[in-house]
């Protein structure tokens, strides 16, 4: 059946607590620092003047919203993520690597996701710079681990936005991009393309890491974003509200590649780096593929026409060889 009335009018009410953003990234469970070595997507639309003032004081929207359209780039790294990050995060392999993901802010009253969006995690890496298809290898996922439980709603929440993954073992050293990734069902049970106003919400971004040691292991060929995910998955397509809890969810896309480490829990995690709360947004894309800017010398609008780079450009705080970046002993799991 559909979801009922009741449901839709407190889902319209809470649209505001719905959106999320990888805050922050923990290695080992030492935080790197707010936005640190993470590509942030610009906003899907304008600043609403209804939002809650930011810590500027002025009214901003809050950032992410999903990627929908199974055909755009945005589907790799979301929203100008071919633009590289400043910074990138130093890993080894067998390193633990934590996602933050957050609503608002970092702090312990942020909302991290509404509790209606239910859906599955997973994380992809691929090779620097990550524009070229069939680059993508999943080395992770989880949907609907226990009948009603699922890993956004109400695991990702209860571990208050953290999931983690292990850097693969050998993996040979060199730049790579990482792709955290929520695929939300709660508007799924169409598609996009027979309703724009629903359809799979799907919340990405990239973060920028250089695995260094003496891994001799490539990754495989993988998929393509876009390209992954079509509309007549049934992982795309999916009604929460009438199929029983603990039904046949499958996560689209390809299975876990075998190389990948096994599943890890988080890490005790470190004090936080970095501003916890945010000033508001200035860059957003309306849905006419316009960007818009705001700056001392007012609005600016130009059309968005990502262009992935050839070659990795990312700055690094160093110049160490991949190679001679030292190993880090991972923390011990939470048990």
């Amino acid at each position: 059946m559909r979801p009922s009335l009741a449901f839709l009018v407190v889902a319209a009410a809470n649209v505001a607590h719905a959106h999320t953003l990888v805050r922050s990234v923990y290695v080992n469970g030492v935080d790197q620092g707010t936005n640190y070595g993470i590509r942030p997507p610009a906003m899907n639309g304008p600043p609403r003047a209804g939002e809650p003032p930011f810590i500027d004081g002025s009214d901003s929207g809050t950032g992410s919203w999903p990627v929908k359209d199974l055909t755009l780039p945005d589907l790799q790294c979301n929203i100008h993520g071919e633009l590289p990050a400043p910074d990138t995060i130093r890993v080894v392999p067998g390193d633990i690597v934590s996602f933050e993901w957050g609503h608002r802010s970092r702090t312990s009253s942020d909302g991290i996701i509404e509790a209606s969006h239910k859906g599955a995690i997973t994380v992809y890496i691929a090779q620097a710079p990550g524009g070229k298809r069939d680059s993508w290898v999943k080395i992770f996922q989880e949907a609907e681990y226990a009948p009603g439980q699922w890993a956004v709603a109400p695991k990702l929440i209860n571990n208050r936005g953290v999931h983690s993954v292990r850097v693969p073992n050998g993996l040979k050293p060199g730049y790579y991009l990482l792709r955290p990734e929520l695929i939300t069902l709660h508007e799924a049970d169409v598609a996009y393309t027979a309703n724009p106003a629903r359809g799979v919400q799907i919340y990405t971004e990239c973060v920028q890491i250089l695995v260094g040691g003496n891994g001799t292991v490539s990754l495989p060929p993988g998929v393509a974003f876009p390209g992954a995910y079509s509309y007549s998955d049934p992982g795309i397509v999916y009604n929460l509200y009438n199929t029983p809890a603990g039904g046949s969810y499958r996560v689209p896309g390809p299975t876990v590649w075998s190389g990948a480490a096994p599943a890890v829990t988080n890490p005790p995690l470190g004090a936080k780096k970095g501003p916890l709360t945010y000033t508001r947004w200035n860059t957003w894309v309306g849905t006419d593929r316009t960007v818009t800017v705001t700056g001392a010398g007012g609005l600016t609008r130009t059309k968005y026409n990502p262009v992935w780079p050839t070659q990795s450009v990312w700055r690094v705080q160093d110049v160490q060889a991949p190679a001679a970046i030292p190993a880090v002993t991972p923390a011990p799991t939470a048990v």
